[in-house]
């Protein structure tokens, strides 16, 4: 095994320990004193979200172009948050041992049912179940958000650098669906699977997407840092045409710290979300407001090998002995 395999190896059988490890106390229960208002304060920066507009309740497909302009460690960017689930990249809050930063993708999907935070309390019919993973993928159930399934994977973005998820979901007889995220690898071009789930259909339809900005380490130091990325474009895919997002709604969470702001990005004709640091507020892009494109977007529809990945037949269910991806 080489050097960096075995670094490689060894971040992916301590995501879980390292994401365990942040904020216990709000991963054993959502409505602790840890989130009361006061409390997020002096923890952690505020939370923002971009909604993107026109929901398109019914879409089968979602694709989203995220670029992070600046980060620190304990940073979660949200490509798509969707009805069912969320899919990005983290910065995750230790280092590797040269010093460089531990960046992954995650892509996961609740139960059918929120059954709590509990993941051993969903009852077996409603859960998630695994498909299929890709390669050195680790998956595992979740909790302290609700419940359901999670995959991971070591992915070293870049600021700067174009980040393109895919998330497509589609029927799996009258009671089921599957949902799947995908990842594309810069370096190859190609589509790379992250996982794909089962899970009863209660719903149909991706439902409305937003991208966000979140400080995971919730250490006090942490909310000193400045996270920025700008998100677009959008489209849902709507069995017959792609629907570009247009508009989009610029949201935080109830954390009273207020060095957050939406503004545009002229490089990337679409409005980045900045938290943290000594980020100031925007005059112009006030929090709760929905704002169009200031410049109508040149941006093309996803090609050839996205519709191959939605219109491809149902993946076989597989079977896995553990929980991790084998590194060789």
């Amino acid at each position: 095994m080489s050097g960096d395999m075995r670094v490689t190896s060894r971040i992916l059988t301590g995501l879980v320990a390292l994401a365990g490890a942040i904020a216990p106390q709000a991963l054993a229960d959502r409505y602790a004193d840890y989130w009361k208002p006061e409390n997020m304060a002096k923890l952690m920066c505020p939370s923002v979200h971009i909604g993107y507009l026109p929901s398109v309740d019914n879409c089968s497909a979602a694709y989203q172009e995220t670029v992070i302009e600046k980060s620190a460690p304990g940073t979660y960017f949200s490509c798509n948050n969707f009805s069912n689930g969320y899919i990005g990249v983290q910065e995750l809050a230790g280092k590797r041992e040269d010093g460089s930063p531990v960046r992954v993708a995650i892509f996961s999907i609740w139960d059918a049912r929120d059954s709590g935070d509990n993941p051993h309390a969903a009852p077996e019919h409603e859960r998630a179940k695994l498909v299929q993973r890709g390669e050195n993928v680790r998956t595992e159930r979740f909790g302290g958000e609700g419940t359901g399934g999670k995959s991971m994977r070591v992915f070293d973005w870049k600021e700067g650098e174009v980040i393109r998820t895919l998330v497509i979901e589609k029927a799996d007889g009258e009671h089921f669906r599957r949902i799947a995220g995908y990842l594309m690898n810069p370096a190859t071009g190609k589509w790379e699977l992250l996982s794909c789930w089962r899970v009863q259909a209660l719903r149909r339809g991706l439902g409305g997407g937003c991208g966000f900005v979140e400080d995971f380490r919730r250490n006090i130091e942490s909310k000193k840092y400045e996270r920025r990325a700008t998100f677009g474009p959008a489209f849902r895919w709507n069995g017959q045409q792609w629907i570009a997002a247009t508009e989009f709604r610029f949201t935080k969470d109830g954390n009273p710290n207020t060095n957050i702001n939406c503004r545009f990005n002229p490089q990337r004709g679409f409005f980045s979300l900045a938290t943290g640091g000594n980020i100031a507020e925007e005059a112009d892009f006030k929090v709760f407001e929905t704002r169009p494109l200031p410049v109508p977007s040149s941006a093309q529809e996803p090609g050839q090998d996205v519709m191959e990945l939605i219109n491809a037949p149902l993946m076989p269910i597989t079977e896995y002995e553990d929980n991790g991806a084998e590194i060789k």
